[in-house]
């Protein structure tokens, strides 16, 4: 088993759960990026910000996780239903890790597909259910509608553009709320991160951009990317049946 590829899909997949924040009905479905309506910056970049993290609770949306080199989760989900769906596959050393990720009524299931690997859950044919114990930075205990949140006390923030706000974030008060746990935190030279948020003409968060410092050691990435778009898309998931569940 390449323990390379499971280390990274493992921490991939660990940080799809925190970047599932929140968004759904418009009948419209819209897209985020650069081709987004210019924003209103006549608000105050502080409350334009925190409202822009609130309304991901209000409408089911399609997101892309990118973190460069360890590959990029796509999926959707739906806060409203507690409902979501990701996916992934990366590659090293000539092996392929495909990564499947369900949430259903605030339960985590997780898949992998490992070549060579027997092991439940990541054969490529069960699921297994993350508990909801845990400490910070597991799968067990993130409550992915926190993520998001930790733009709430941000600071330094500032218009950077038509649609664009940047400001920094202390990972030393919200690595936690992010699913970070106290020895990820400590491996970073500097806590404190830039972010840059792209926001919509409807106050929506479409980007979110954050690059954390290299630590020798660190499971963290260098830079995370997530891309909020088509708000309104229809999610529907469903868990895992009793017999495709491994056994605790």
């Amino acid at each position: 088993m390449n323990k390379r590829l499971m280390r990274g899909g493992i921490a991939l997949a660990a940080a799809a759960v925190l970047a599932m924040t929140g968004c759904a009905n418009n009948q419209d479905a819209s897209t985020g990026g650069d081709t987004q309506a210019a924003a209103d910056t006549s608000k105050d970049p502080n409350e334009a910000l925190v409202a822009a993290a609130t309304k991901l609770q209000e409408q089911s949306y399609k997101a892309v996780i990118d973190m460069g080199d360890s590959g990029s989760f796509q999926g959707v989900l739906d806060p409203k239903k507690n409902v979501s769906e990701f996916s992934m596959e990366n590659t090293a050393d000539g092996e392929t890790l495909k990564t499947e990720m369900r949430t259903v009524d605030g339960v985590t299931y997780l898949r992998m597909t490992m070549p060579g690997a027997e092991i439940p859950g990541m054969d490529g044919k069960t699921w297994r259910k993350m508990g909801g114990e845990g400490g910070p930075g597991t799968l067990g205990n993130f409550d992915a509608s926190q993520y998001a949140k930790s733009l709430e006390t941000a600071a330094d923030v500032k218009w950077a553009g038509a649609d664009t706000l940047t400001g920094t974030i202390d990972l030393a008060k919200t690595g936690k709320q992010m699913g970070l746990g106290a020895a990820d935190i400590a491996k970073l030279p500097q806590p404190t991160i830039p972010f840059e948020a792209k926001i919509d003409d409807e106050g929506r968060l479409t980007r979110y951009t954050m690059t954390m410092p290299a630590a020798p050691g660190a499971e963290l990435p260098t830079k995370m990317d997530v891309t909020y778009s088509e708000f309104g898309v229809p999610v529907d998931v469903k868990a895992p049946a009793a017999n495709e569940l491994a056994k605790e």
